[in-house]
């Protein structure tokens, strides 16, 4: 039967409303320089609004007393504990720097009193400096022109001692005059973007500086038309700063998504530029239809699944999502509405509003909560619902769009500083809340409604299992209710965290009268392993069956020790399920006992400077398991 899809015209109203007004993102730009472009006296201020049509300085703070001028000062946002930074290497032989509270989460404010005294002081000289989501501190080093190449760093703040560092590769012919004249910023997502060269200013995106082996690489993007210091990521934007020191103070916009380098702007609220950060609030949803199961000639009880997560690098203040069902199918006609967290999917303790029913009530979260941002390990920062409802008088010919509407704020009760944010739901499961990894979840295309269509409700899962029958083979069974009308295929799709998929086999469905289905996975990944099935229709539309676990345990454990032979240290990595559960402990040739430690991250380092080379043994504790590596040092 050829059936018409029609949109209800109060549910498209809704949509677009949403589309328009409600994704919009706001960052916070935090600015090193001077308030005013034809001074050099220091100073740092935080804009809200920075690419609208009427930024404003939140706060704008003096550090004249500090530095004398503000030439060779970085300024850098840590989102691990929500404070600023300033380092001043102006000598050349020494990096002074400043931790300064200025108020997040809650109200932002100038510090009360900045000391005279820098917080640290060490003879290691950044060449820019930025903190990543995890708050790891990263910077540049020891740049030869001729081969394009540097060390990119990861230092401790505190000591200045490095960590760890890796050759840094500029392409060919387009090689950065020098270092120390630019910035870099650091999404929340990881991806890196820098901005050096002295007289001209090419801007790079800077890949593998954070995983094991290899060198990190510089993708060159743009020649900016002008000199420029600064650089800042901005909700998918990255904002360029720079200014010519005789009165012109500019910037330039680069949008991630389409690659495309905006027209000079004289820069926010006639400050001058020299380094900048930003905080970034962002928040990020998707919304999909489970399952969908006919009660009677015009109802269906539908299962709903929401997902909403931190995007950004600073904790969100008054957390919510709201679900407006009336809005798709008509408020009397929905009824039975529960809603719960999905189990495992709300280690940030979010409290759910027991009055919420999906028509008068559509905020799905009591008021002032919070959401973390991610950093590390943690899995506080996204929280995942089952939305349940009966909705009757449905059209069989009629397309019903839902969509679920996350929002956010940074600020605290101050009005004058509050930066608020807000995502529409994207059709799909978690891996669609961001398709093009630019931080922003609202951007075109990212948003689409979820749809149901009555007269052609998908297959109903039943049941599914996944059994190890030998160390490298699963056997994934499931049963799905018959007859399976208009059902084209299943896909068998496989994870190792039950958040990034891949696809493990395809059965075709020829027998509209068979329940029973079962696959088996070769070759199957080491460790523990989720499965899902995904039954796709002749016309395309799809529902995802539960998840599965199956427990696939190794000798190794899936922990990678390297490097191997190893200098200044050793990394144990893991997977995030054995991630906090693990013991660390270091022996010499001899069987002394060298160190021993508990591992606090999904990444865990050894400093093995202090210790002669030569060989040793690591040994690591699991789940009553124990792994022991020979681990060789040379310096």
């Amino acid at each position: 039967m050829k059936v018409k899809f029609i949109v209800s015209t109060f549910s498209l109203l809704i949509t677009l409303m949403i589309c328009q007004n409600l994704i919009a993102q706001n960052s916070v730009l935090v600015n090193f320089g001077s308030s005013n472009c034809n001074s050099i006296v220091p100073s740092f201020s935080m804009i809200k609004n920075p690419l609208g049509a009427l930024p404003s300085v939140v706060a704008g703070c003096d550090f004249s007393q500090q530095v004398p001028n503000y030439s060779f000062v970085f300024i850098a946002y840590n989102p691990k504990n929500n404070q600023l930074y300033i380092a001043d290497n102006r000598t050349g032989i020494e990096t002074k720097i400043w931790q300064l509270n200025i108020g997040l989460p809650g109200n932002i404010n100038c510090p009360a009193a900045i000391p005279l005294l820098p917080t640290y002081s060490y003879s290691y000289i950044s060449n820019n400096f930025e903190f990543d989501n995890n708050g790891d501190l990263w910077s540049f080093s020891n740049y030869n022109s001729s081969t394009g190449q540097c060390n990119i760093d990861k230092f401790d703040v505190a000591t200045g001692n490095v960590i760890s560092t890796k050759t840094l590769q500029f392409p060919a012919g387009n090689f950065p005059t020098i270092i120390a004249s630019g910035d870099l910023t650091i999404l929340p997502n990881g991806r890196m973007f820098a901005c050096l060269g002295n007289g001209t200013c090419r801007l790079y995106e800077i890949t593998n500086y954070n995983s094991p082996g290899g060198i990190a690489t510089a993708t060159y993007l743009q020649t900016l038309p002008k000199v420029c210091y600064g650089i800042a990521y901005l909700n998918g934007i990255i904002e360029v700063t720079g200014a010519d020191f005789n009165g012109t103070c500019y910037y330039y916009d680069y949008n991630i998504a389409t690659n495309i380098l905006g027209a000079e702007k004289s820069f926010q609220n006639a400050q001058s530029p020299i380094d900048n950060s930003s905080f970034t609030p962002s928040v990020g949803s998707t919304k999909r239809l489970l399952s969908a199961t006919k009660i009677n000639s015009n109802t269906a009880d539908l299962v709903y699944e929401v997902y909403e997560e931190n995007l950004g690098n600073v904790i969100l203040n008054n957390v919510n999502v709201t679900d407006d069902l009336g809005a798709a199918f008509g408020a009397t006609n929905v009824s039975n509405v529960s809603v719960a967290f999905v189990a495992g999917s709300n280690a940030a303790g979010l409290i759910l509003n027991p009055a919420y029913n999906g028509t008068t009530v559509t905020s799905i979260l009591n008021a002032a909560q919070n959401l973390p941002n991610n950093i590390l390990s943690d899995r506080n920062y996204f929280f995942k619902l089952e939305i349940k409802c009966r909705v009757t008088n449905l059209n069989a010919s009629t397309t019903y769009f839902n969509s679920a509407i996350a929002k956010g704020d940074i600020g605290g009760n101050n009005i004058a500083s509050l930066v608020t944010v807000a995502d529409s739901s994207n059709n799909g499961d978690s891996t669609v809340i961001d398709p093009n990894k630019n931080g922003n979840a609202g951007d075109v295309g990212e948003n689409i409604p979820t749809p149901f269509v009555f007269g052609l409700l998908p297959v109903k899962f039943i049941n599914v299992d996944a059994l190890l029958i030998n160390k490298s083979t699963a056997v994934i069974k499931w049963q799905v209710a018959t007859p399976t009308v208009n059902a084209a295929v299943f896909e068998i799709e496989f994870s190792k965290d039950a958040r990034s998929w891949a696809a493990a086999g395809v059965l075709v469905i020829d027998n509209a009268n068979r329940g029973n289905y079962q696959f088996s996975h070769s070759d199957v990944p080491a460790g523990n392993l989720y499965y899902r099935i995904k039954q796709t229709d002749n016309d395309g539309t799809f529902v995802y069956s539960k998840i599965v676990l199956l427990h696939n345990k190794t000798n190794d454990g899936g922990y990678i020790i390297y490097p191997n032979p190893a200098n200044n240290y050793i990394a144990i990595s893991a997977g995030y399920n054995a991630a906090g559960k693990a013991e660390i402990e270091l022996y010499d040739a001899t069987g002394r006992k060298l160190l021993g430690k508990k591992m606090t991250a999904s990444t865990e380092e050894i400093n093995t400077a202090q210790y002669p080379k030569g060989a040793y043994l690591l040994k690591i504790f699991y789940d009553g398991n124990i792994i022991t590596h020979k681990v060789i040092i040379l310096h």
